[in-house]
């Protein structure tokens, strides 16, 4: 399996995105069934959202974005256990600099048993137990 963090979704949609041509590749990689499924969360689905609207300030592109992420990856919502690792993991962190959706992914991996990681965030790499791929 592998996890789906937003930057890498939205630079998959947003081609002036400095890392729109990377995500393609790991796109292909994805298709290609390399790491098996591909999983986003509620939270990585509203901040996709967010910021895919903001920076494209198209609704009905963003709208057609966002059906289908909803049809496509498995979508999983946090659990109350979910929501109380991920603010264990946001106040506990030292080296990194995660925002509270970033834990929530860790949170989600950590449940799963997710190895990889699909992102443009540094901080990930920090982490030893998983895989970023980009």
């Amino acid at each position: 399996m592998i996890f789906l963090d937003t930057n890498f979704l939205v630079a998959l949609e947003v081609e002036k995105d400095e890392n729109h041509k990377k995500s393609l590749i790991v796109r292909d990689k994805i298709v290609n069934n390399e790491y098996g499924n591909s999983v986003i969360s509620d939270y990585i689905f509203d901040e996709t959202m967010t910021v895919t609207f903001m920076r494209l300030k198209d609704l009905e592109k963003t709208v057609a974005i966002g059906t289908k992420l909803r049809g496509s990856p498995i979508f999983i919502r946090l659990e109350e256990s979910d929501f109380e690792e991920t603010w264990n993991i946001f106040r506990n962190q030292k080296d990194t600099k995660f925002s509270f959706t970033d834990c929530s992914n860790l949170a989600i991996m950590k449940r799963l048993n997710i190895k990889n990681i699909a992102t443009f965030d540094g901080d990930f790499e920090k982490i030893d137990e998983i895989n970023v791929i980009q």
